[in-house]
């Protein structure tokens, strides 16, 4: 209440606001004090951002140097900027947009999670913003490194407009945050190293590369795996990281600690005390089964899906995520939705009811 009543909103208004207050809300609490009013933007921008490839589109960068003589004026160089910036980022850190060609379903449930709403959410970033401005910026990344760990990896600013990050940092917690690490880090706050690559490089989980490599070969899903090539790509490895499934992996954010001892909040700890852990139900058991919130066991069920062929049914987690936060943004925006990005931007998606 306090955090939203600093701009000015309160809580209980929420619940009853229309899509259209929802779109005005988000636009307050997303832009940054130097954002452009939604009205302002240009129209030949949002036109790029709109038609550029996924994956990275924004023109941030070069949208707040205007006098800046080497940014391009006119719309096929503005373009051309972003299919670079796109192109460099997406090589980098791909985004869950790439990885719904062959895994809809776990993009589908991800894409309505809390997960998937970290970053996006008004509240986290109203909150996140007032803490920078009373601390004078000393906070730093503390909170928005475990909200945007794409974003605090490429160095994106602590406090910006979510309109003007890249898109894949807008995704929070979105597959690579996961499945690109490669070390067990333990209860570090969020301060994540994720695996730099382009969708060809390997991916980490559960299980190892044998499926994988039956794909390569198998004739019936015929794949790409070899940069500049033709055809449907994939990446080339999977490769086993032990503590993926484990509670763990979860505690390497979900256990706050600021920098003065003082425990923030300890999900993680509070856990590992819990008769759960004595019984050996894990953190997945109850918030990636087949029941949100309940040890309901696992389906089984093909991980992915290439060119609509399946692959095997293995074990299979629930990527949902099911937690006590919910949307207040414009449906355009949250959930996820790959056409939704491909027909329109953040600021054309805030412009209409």
């Amino acid at each position: 209440m306090y955090v939203l009543s600093t701009f000015g909103l309160d809580l209980r208004s929420l619940v009853t606001i229309s899509s259209a207050g929802a779109a005005l809300i988000a636009g307050l609490l997303f832009g940054s004090p130097e954002s452009a009013p939604v009205e302002d933007v240009s129209p030949a921008v949002d036109a790029v951002e709109g038609s550029a490839p996924s994956g990275i589109r924004t023109l941030a960068a070069h949208r707040d140097r205007p006098s800046d003589p080497s940014v391009a004026t006119d719309t096929l160089d503005a373009y051309a900027d972003a299919a670079h910036l796109n192109a460099f980022f997406e090589d980098r850190f791909p985004s869950a947009n790439t990885c719904a060609t062959c895994h809809p379903d776990h993009y589908r449930e991800w894409s309505v999670s809390q997960h998937a709403y970290a970053q996006m959410s008004p509240v986290f970033n109203a909150m996140h913003g007032t803490i920078l401005k009373l601390t004078n910026g000393t906070n730093g990344d503390f909170c928005i490194r475990c909200h945007t760990p794409v974003g605090m990896n490429i160095g994106e600013p602590e406090f910006m407009s979510n309109m003007d990050r890249f898109a894949t940092s807008r995704e929070g917690i979105t597959c690579i945050v996961c499945h690109r690490l490669q070390n067990p880090y333990g209860k570090v706050s969020g301060r994540l190293a994720i695996v730099e690559g382009d969708l060809f490089d390997p991916v980490y989980g559960p299980t190892g590369n044998a499926e994988v490599e039956r794909v390569v070969a198998s004739d019936s899903f015929r794949v790409n795996t070899v940069r500049g090539n033709a055809g449907r790509a994939i990446h080339t490895q999977a490769l086993e990281f032990e503590q993926i499934d484990t509670p763990a992996l979860c505690g390497t954010c979900h256990d706050v600690n600021l920098v003065n001892g003082f425990r923030l909040e300890e999900a993680f700890s509070d856990y590992k005390s819990s008769p759960a852990s004595g019984n050996g139900v894990t953190c997945q058991d109850c918030h990636m089964g087949t029941g949100q919130g309940v040890n309901a066991g696992y389906a089984t069920a093909p991980a992915a899906r290439v060119g609509g062929v399946y692959t095997k049914p293995r074990k299979r987690t629930d990527h949902m995520f099911a937690g006590p936060d919910y949307s207040v943004i414009h449906p355009g925006i949250f959930p996820h939705n790959v056409e939704a990005a491909e027909l329109a931007t953040i600021r054309q998606w805030l412009q209409f009811d």
